[in-house]
C-alpha cells in the first residue's frame, strides 16, 4: 500500500484527551512518514473553547443549533447555560470561510452578499461575542439577522444521555430592554441564571427559543459593530480564582527549539492547549481532563499532565496535589467508592452528581490515581527544591500508602487490585477505563478484583522515587519502602511476565490468571522502571512490532487480537499520552532508536490533524 493511500485509510477521532489513528506501518517506510502528512483532513467539526470556569461548544461556524447529542451548548459548573445560540440573517446565509482556534476563544470569517463578517468570540468568565460587518462595495446594504437564543440548564450527565426521574425549576425566559435572562433552580436549591445581551429591537420571549432582530445599515465602503454578551451565574461557590493570560503563561513557561518545524509546532501546540485546559486556582495552574466533557479535576489525568509538565511549568504539580488532597478519602462510602487515603477520580458540580446520582460528587472509582498521587509528589519534590513538598503532604502520601498496602491490596496478595463497589459505578478502573477495554479470550470481562499490569509499574514507581527524595529527612522510612518496592518488583516479574509473548500480561483476574492479550499497558511498565532489564528491553521490541506500532504510534490493543477495533475507544486506538510513555519507556531501557522512532510517529500524527492537535 502506497503513503498516500495509507493516509486516506487513516481513521481518526480527535480530542483533547485522546487521538484515534491507525494505518498501516513497518518500520522500513519510516522516511516516508513526512509523505503522509501534505494532505490534511477535513477540519474539525466542532469549536471547543474554554474560559475560566466556561466551555463554548458550536459548529465550525460558532453555531449552536439547540439540543443535540453533539452536545453544543455553553456549559459552567456541570450545566448546559445555553442549548441554543443563532445569528441567522433574515436574507440570505452566513458561507463559513475560516475558524481558528485563538488562546482567549476564536475568530470566525464569512461572507454573507456583499458583505465581510468577522466574528471574534472571547470566553473567559464570561463570552464576549464582537462581529464587526464591513461593505466594499459601492451601494449600501444591511445586516438583518435573528438572534436566536434558548437555555435548558440540563446537567451535563443528562446531555450525555444519562437519564433523571427529577428535575428542578426552569423560569420563563424574561426581556429587559437589550437583556434576556434565564434562570433555573435545581432541586438541592442552587440557583443558575444566563444573562444575554444584544442590540436587538425587543426580545420575543412567547416561544421557545427566545429572539431578538438586529438591523444594521452599513454604508459603502463602511464598517460596523455588533456587540454580544452572555453572562453566567450560580450560587455553586467557583475554584476559579483569577483570570488566565496567556501572555504570562509564555513568559513563564520554559521554552524549548529544535531543528524541526514540526516538533516545535506542536510543542507550541500543545502548550497552548495545556493553557486552555488549566484554570488557575489560589494553588497555582489545575488542568482539567478535557474539553468538553471533562472540564473537571480528575486524580489520573491531573497527575499524569502535572508530571508531564513539570519540565514546562512546575506550578502545575502543587495546585494537583492541594486540591486531591483536600479531596482525599476520609470515610467508607461504597456508593461513591471512596475508602480512607484513596485519591478521588473525578470531581464534578453538576446537580446530577451533587444529589448522588450518576456515582456522586467527588467520585473515588480510580485504583491508579492514589499512586499517582505519590509518584507525583516525589517528582515535584525534585524539580521544586525550594518547597517542603513531602513535608506539607506527607500525611496524605502516608494515608495514601496505607491504602496501597491495605485497601488497595483486596486480597493480600501484594498486587493493587480493582472492583467497583456498585453497579452504577466505574468497572475498569485503570486508565484503560471503557467497559471492553478488558476482555479474556472469549471476549467477556474476567471476574475481579482485577490487578492490571500497569497500576503495578505505578505502585513500584511510587515507592522508589519516594524511597530516593526521602532518603536524608527519614532513612528508616526510605529503607521500608525500598524494600517493599524490591519485593513487589519480583512479585511482578514472576505473576505477569509471558515468555513465548516476549511481554508482560495485561492482567491478572481474581484467580491470578493471566489476561493475555497484546496491548499497550506493558509501555507504562518500562516508564516506570519496574521490568528487569531482560524483559524491559525484550518489552521495547514488542513494541514496536508492525501490529502494535501502527505507524501514528502504538495501538492501545494488537491488530491481531480478535478484539482489536481501531476506531474504538481504547481497543486499537492510538493515544498520545499512551505512545508518549511508551516512548520514554524505551528510552529508559535503552532503546532510543525505538523511542525516537514512536515520538517522530507522534510528530506526523500532529502534523496531519488541523492545528497540531493531539
Amino acid at each position: 500500500m502506497g503513503l498516500r493511500r495509507a493516509h486516506r485509510d487513516l481513521h481518526a477521532r480527535v480530542g483533547l484527551r485522546g487521538v484515534c489513528v491507525d494505518a498501516p506501518s513497518n518500520d522500513e517506510a519510516a522516511p516516508g512518514i513526512a509523505e503522509q502528512t501534505r494532505a490534511k483532513p477535513t477540519e474539525a467539526r466542532a469549536l471547543s473553547l474554554k474560559g475560566t470556569g466556561i466551555v463554548f461548544v458550536a459548529s465550525r461556524g460558532a453555531d449552536i443549533h439547540g439540543p443535540s447529542r453533539r452536545g453544543a451548548g455553553v456549559y459552567a459548573w456541570d450545566t448546559r447555560h445555553i442549548s441554543t445560540y443563532e445569528v441567522r440573517p433574515r436574507a440570505g446565509r452566513l458561507r463559513l470561510l475560516s475558524a481558528e482556534i485563538l488562546p482567549d476563544g476564536a475568530r470566525v470569517r464569512y461572507s454573507l452578499g456583499r458583505l465581510h463578517v468577522e466574528r471574534r468570540i472571547v470566553v473567559d468568565n464570561s463570552i464576549e461575542d464582537r462581529w464587526s460587518i464591513a461593505n466594499p462595495g459601492p451601494r449600501a446594504a444591511t445586516f438583518d439577522a435573528d438572534v436566536v437564543v434558548d437555555a435548558d440548564f440540563r446537567d451535563l450527565f443528562e446531555v450525555r444521555r444519562v437519564k433523571r426521574t427529577t428535575k428542578g425549576r426552569r423560569d420563563a425566559p424574561a426581556a429587559d430592554g437589550h437583556r434576556l435572562h434565564f434562570g433555573y433552580t435545581a432541586i438541592d436549591g442552587v440557583k443558575q441564571s444566563t444573562e444575554v445581551v444584544a442590540p436587538v429591537d425587543a426580545w420575543r420571549t412567547a416561544d421557545a427559543p427566545a429572539r431578538g432582530r438586529i438591523e444594521v445599515p452599513v454604508a459603502a465602503g463602511e464598517q460596523r459593530a455588533v456587540e454580544i454578551d452572555i453572562r453566567v451565574r450560580s450560587t455553586l461557590p467557583s475554584p476559579v480564582v483569577a483570570d488566565r493570560d496567556w501572555a504570562a503563561w509564555e513568559r513563564t513557561s520554559t521554552r524549548f527549539s529544535s531543528d524541526s518545524p514540526e516538533l516545535d509546532a506542536w510543542i507550541t501546540r500543545s502548550s497552548l492547549d495545556l493553557f486552555l485546559l488549566s484554570d488557575q486556582t489560589k494553588d497555582g495552574f489545575f488542568p482539567t481532563g478535557g474539553i468538553p466533557w471533562f472540564v473537571a479535576p480528575f486524580g489520573r489525568d491531573s497527575c499524569l499532565t502535572a508530571m508531564f509538565a513539570l519540565p514546562l511549568r512546575r506550578d502545575l504539580a502543587p495546585a494537583v496535589l492541594r486540591l486531591l488532597a483536600d479531596h482525599q478519602g476520609k470515610n467508607d462510602v461504597p456508593e461513591r467508592d471512596e475508602e480512607p487515603g484513596r485519591i478521588p477520580h473525578e470531581i464534578r458540580q453538576g446537580e446530577i452528581t451533587r444529589t448522588g446520582g450518576a456515582f456522586g460528587t467527588p467520585y473515588y472509582g480510580t485504583v491508579d490515581a492514589t499512586p499517582l498521587f505519590v509518584w507525583l509528589a516525589a517528582e515535584a519534590s525534585r524539580w521544586i527544591p525550594e518547597r517542603d513538598l513531602i513535608g506539607e503532604f506527607e500525611p496524605n502520601i502516608r494515608a495514601a500508602l496505607e491504602w496501597m498496602e491495605k485497601r488497595g491490596d483486596m486480597d493480600g496478595d501484594g498486587f493493587v487490585e480493582f472492583e467497583r463497589k456498585r453497579p452504577t459505578g466505574i468497572e475498569n478502573q485503570n486508565w484503560k477505563d471503557s467497559g471492553d477495554s478488558l476482555l479474556d479470550r472469549n471476549g467477556k470481562r474476567p471476574r475481579g478484583p482485577i490487578a492490571a499490569v500497569d497500576v503495578q509499574a505505578y505502585v513500584y514507581a511510587a515507592m522508589r522515587s519516594l524511597s530516593e527524595v526521602v532518603t536524608k529527612r527519614d532513612p528508616a522510612w526510605s529503607h521500608t519502602l525500598a524494600e517493599r518496592s524490591e519485593r513487589l518488583r519480583a512479585k511482578f516479574e514472576k505473576a505477569f511476565w509471558m515468555p513465548k509473548a516476549s511481554v508482560y500480561a495485561q492482567a491478572l483476574d481474581g484467580r491470578k490468571r493471566l489476561i493475555p492479550d497484546i496491548v499497550s499497558n506493558p509501555g507504562h511498565v518500562l516508564w516506570a522502571r519496574i521490568a528487569s532489564p531482560a524483559h524491559g528491553r525484550a518489552t521495547a521490541k514488542r513494541l514496536r512490532r508492525p501490529d502494535l506500532a501502527s505507524g501514528w504510534g502504538i495501538r492501545t490493543r494488537s491488530s491481531r487480537s480478535k478484539h482489536y477495533d481501531p476506531v474504538s475507544y481504547q481497543n486499537g486506538s492510538v493515544w498520545p499520552h499512551d505512545t508518549a510513555i511508551a516512548a520514554a519507556g524505551m528510552a529508559r531501557y535503552g532503546d532510543k532508536a525505538a523511542a525516537a522512532r514512536t515520538i517522530a510517529e507522534m510528530i506526523a500524527s500532529a502534523a496531519a490533524f488541523p492545528d497540531n492537535r493531539i
